[in-house]
């Protein structure tokens, strides 16, 4: 078996290292930040529809009737029959409907009503989608509970007054 002597062996791989040395060198960090901004901007306008190669399409409100707000309250999903009261958050509200966050997964009925903490107002709300702990729901004109007047108003501020 032939010894390859130890100068040999270093001889090659420097050379190796520096034909791959350009290679391997990282590039400037301006550069970096170039890139990942034209990445960026290319994923704004492809999301956009607007990207060379993408059609253009103009922005749409999805399936909805009305514009979405962006809101944080608290609310409080109440099933009136069978007396329970769940917390959850609102994250965006539109002229007919919402969408809610829940705290965990939970069991929910096809109906029930959305009490806005804060406000005291009470919606018949009805799910319209589910998607793990968030869910959308449309909802009907509010009765207000700060001055009840039919028993089921009444029956829904005692809840909101329980739970506040």
């Amino acid at each position: 078996m032939a010894r390859i002597s130890r100068r040999a062996m270093g001889g090659e791989e420097g050379a190796l290292r520096r034909a791959l040395e350009p290679a391997l060198r990282l590039p400037e960090a301006p550069d970096i930040l170039e890139a990942a901004e034209a990445v960026e901007a290319v994923e704004e306008d492809r999301r956009k529809g607007q990207a060379p190669g993408y059609p253009y399409r103009a922005p749409t409100m999805g399936r909805r009737k009305s514009r979405r707000q962006r809101v944080l309250l608290t609310a409080l999903i109440i099933d009136v029959d069978a007396e329970t009261i769940i917390r959850c958050r609102v994250e965006n509200v539109s002229e007919t409907g919402a969408r809610l966050r829940l705290p965990d997964p939970q069991f929910l009925p096809a109906s029930f009503w959305l009490v806005a903490v804060t406000a005291g107002l009470a919606y018949r709300a009805t799910t319209v989608w589910r998607d793990g702990l968030r869910l959308g729901v449309s909802v009907d004109e509010p009765l207000d509970l700060n001055d009840p007047v039919s028993l089921l108003e009444r029956r829904l501020r005692t809840f909101w007054m329980r739970a506040r």
